[in-house]
């Protein structure tokens, strides 16, 4: 064989061997890819927020671009798996927003659609949260009519105060209102404070201190704990499991003065940070965490106590 004959059979032997490295090369960057997918489809089963939800649009097409975009995997993830996860998102910011037109948008939006079915945990949540929201705005005007904070500064706090020990439901209320004001649990849970801190009159009396309250002084992780104590927490959506009815019959009538003050104080307070934190380009997708007793302590000594420090300690 010539020498000739021995270079060109090199030649084709490695380009062979090219051809074969190169259809082992597409496949194993295939497998990875539909691996990155499945990652994105895991994640967001175990949370459906906007960088999930993101994580998977872009490994579709990622999937796409390798022109896999028909492999079965690919198929089912963008026409099944992505609208649902982008529906429950929508619910799940809905419930954090407290946005009544929009849960009601998410809910048409599913309405008589395979979506239901799928999203079933959130279509009957949304409809508990749009009781709760109806119930807590219809009580609010109620208040108002009978002018709750002269209710407060007159008989019903002292009535509130006469108690040596309280429903429990009326100190756990009290707590949340009194937590909002600046004063931690580990000095609420002594009653006698807490009669201390409901004074009718004089420069620090309760009435003064909620006419002070500003809002968005207040820090996240306490409002957050706020709502944990008012209501069940389960992916920093409110499940309500205070009855307002049984609510308005503690206390005669001063705890559901507090609880209805300290829920829309708490959703004020809410509202606010969110849309500080999204001018800063934060997310506000992500639970809060309530503040625990030993965040409370911190809170209260990492900020400078002003002359009155009911109303700014957070």
């Amino acid at each position: 064989m010539s020498n000739q004959n021995i270079h060109r059979g090199v030649i084709m032997a490695d380009v062979e061997n090219s051809l074969e490295f190169e259809k082992y090369d597409k496949k194993l960057t295939h497998n990875m890819t539909l691996d990155l997918l499945k990652e994105a489809v895991l994640a967001n089963r175990a949370k459906s927020g906007e960088a999930e939800i993101r994580h998977l649009q872009d490994a579709i097409y990622l999937c796409e671009d390798e022109g896999i975009g028909d492999d079965p995997l690919v198929v089912e993830a963008r026409d099944f798996y992505l609208p649902r996860f982008t529906a429950r998102n929508r619910f799940l910011e809905s419930f954090r927003r407290e946005d009544r037109q929009m849960i009601r948008a998410c809910l048409e939006e599913v309405e008589g659609t395979p979506l239901e079915q799928f999203l079933h945990v959130e279509v009957r949540q949304a409809a508990v949260v749009l009781d709760y929201l109806e119930k807590v705005d219809a009580l609010q005007r109620q208040n108002q009519r009978k002018n709750s904070q002269m209710v407060l500064s007159g008989k019903a706090l002292s009535e509130l105060r006469s108690y040596r020990k309280p429903p429990p439901l009326l100190l756990r209320i009290v707590k949340a209102t009194l937590l909002l004001l600046g004063e931690i649990e580990d000095k609420t849970d002594d009653w006698k404070y807490c009669q201390k801190m409901c004074t009718p009159t004089g420069p620090n009396s309760l009435n003064r201190r909620l006419a002070d309250f500003e809002p968005e002084n207040v820090h996240v992780e306490i409002v957050a704990r706020v709502r944990e104590m008012l209501s069940k927490s389960r992916d920093g959506v409110a499940h309500p499991d205070i009855d307002i009815e049984t609510v308005e019959k503690v206390g005669a009538g001063t705890a559901l003065v507090f609880y209805v003050w300290a829920m829309t104080a708490a959703k004020r307070s809410s509202e606010i940070q969110r849309t500080n934190r999204e001018k800063r380009g934060f997310s506000y997708e992500d639970v809060i965490r309530p503040a625990n007793r030993r965040r409370q302590r911190e809170l209260m000594t990492s900020q400078s106590v002003t002359a009155i420090p009911s109303h700014r300690i957070y």
